[in-house]
């Protein structure tokens, strides 16, 4: 059985998240109070659909107490993210993930309830930093990833 993980908001990286966990064979529910995002995702996921996250009721309707993490992937509405957090708990999700733009907002959305906080911009650049610190190109990784999957081969990158 997949598993099955809510994501909310759908901007750039609500997208590619949702969209990267189909593709790894997971029940994606994903939703947006945006109808043009909810549209550009439809075929590539689950379910996807149109509705105010930060309202309970409205958010009951998926019944995200059923899925094995949720993820608020909103980026520009904080009260939108720390809402959704709060609703979330509220209706009995057990693991529940949040994008934060700040380390203060990080700070408010785990008081909140999120269990995990993700700062995309800062702990890809401490990611970057560490490849690039130990020589790593990543265009290296990037190529060898591409020529390993046209050759169905297993990737060893040293």
């Amino acid at each position: 059985m997949s598993r099955r993980i809510l994501v909310i908001g759908l901007g750039r990286f609500g997208s590619a998240l949702a969209e990267q966990l189909a593709q790894q064979g997971c029940e994606v529910v994903a939703v947006d109070n945006d109808m043009n995002h909810v549209d550009a995702i439809k075929h590539k996921v689950t379910y996807a659909l149109e509705l105010d996250a930060t309202d309970p009721h409205a958010l009951r309707s998926v019944d995200p107490h059923t899925c094995a993490v949720a993820i608020v992937a909103v980026g520009e509405n904080f009260e939108g993210a720390v809402l959704s957090v709060a609703a979330l708990r509220e209706l009995g999700v057990q693991h529940v993930v949040a994008r934060a733009i700040t380390p203060r907002h990080g700070r408010i959305l785990l008081a909140a309830g999120a269990n995990r906080v993700i700062e995309i911009e800062s702990e890809m650049g401490r990611a970057l930093g560490r490849e690039l610190a130990h020589g790593t190109d990543p265009a290296t990784h990037a190529a060898a990833a591409a020529i390993a999957a046209r050759h169905s081969q297993p990737l060893i990158v040293p």
